[in-house]
């Protein structure tokens, strides 16, 4: 049994982790996956006897419908709500950390958007946590052979999309839709009209109206 406390535990995990580099591609994007993330503390988290599990605070699903660029008429499920991760010390189970976080997940099935938000919830929880490298090392500015993206990063017609209706949604007797749009923009600290975001911003964007940040 080990003498040390959940910090030093977690400390020591820390020590695992070196730079990620993108192994995964899909939906036109490289990520790191979830697997990688897993395989760099999972064995020390056996070693030190440290579980690490989800509470789920509340979950609600909503759809959202949209056109893509070739004129075809969708709709995705989303997930969102609020969650704890929560690492606790085998060894001595009252000793425990509950870090707050938020789950976000978009797909064309409930069960595929449930899946996805947890799975990347999970995944940069853990990149967060344990203070992965930022800025040029960051794993999300990274290919699996440790180059730089050269393609192209401009927002999706979903993205847009879903931004254009979150305006929407908060259009108000006080907010009309320029308004809020105008606001949103201030908010991001950009000029740029939406149609020119990168997919970024478009997320900030889409974090900012979910979070009632823009009236």
């Amino acid at each position: 049994m080990s003498e040390l406390n959940l910090h030093q535990k977690l400390v020591e995990i820390r020590k695992e982790i070196g730079v990620f580099t993108k192994d995964t591609k899909g939906h036109g994007y490289s990520y790191v996956s979830g697997s990688q993330v897993l395989e760099k503390i999972q064995s020390k988290m056996n070693e030190l006897n440290v579980l690490l599990y989800p509470e789920m605070n509340g979950i609600a699903d909503d759809t959202f419908d949209y056109t893509t660029s070739k004129g075809q008429a969708k709709t995705d499920f989303v997930i969102k709500g609020d969650m704890v991760y929560v690492w606790q010390n085998a060894d001595k189970p009252e000793d425990r950390i509950e870090v707050p976080w938020k789950l976000y997940g978009q797909q064309d099935d409930i069960s595929k958007a449930y899946g996805s938000a947890l799975t990347y919830s999970e995944r940069y929880f853990l990149l967060k946590f344990f203070n992965a490298p930022t800025d040029d090392d960051d794993p999300d500015s990274r290919d699996t052979k440790g180059k730089y993206s050269q393609g192209s990063n401009k927002a999706s017609d979903k993205q847009l999309n879903y931004v254009n209706s979150l305006l929407k949604k908060s259009v108000n007797e006080k907010h009309d839709y320029d308004s809020l749009y105008k606001h949103l923009k201030q908010t991001m600290q950009t000029n740029q009209d939406m149609e020119n975001w990168t997919s970024q911003q478009a997320s900030q964007a889409i974090k900012i109206l979910q979070g009632g940040n823009s009236q």
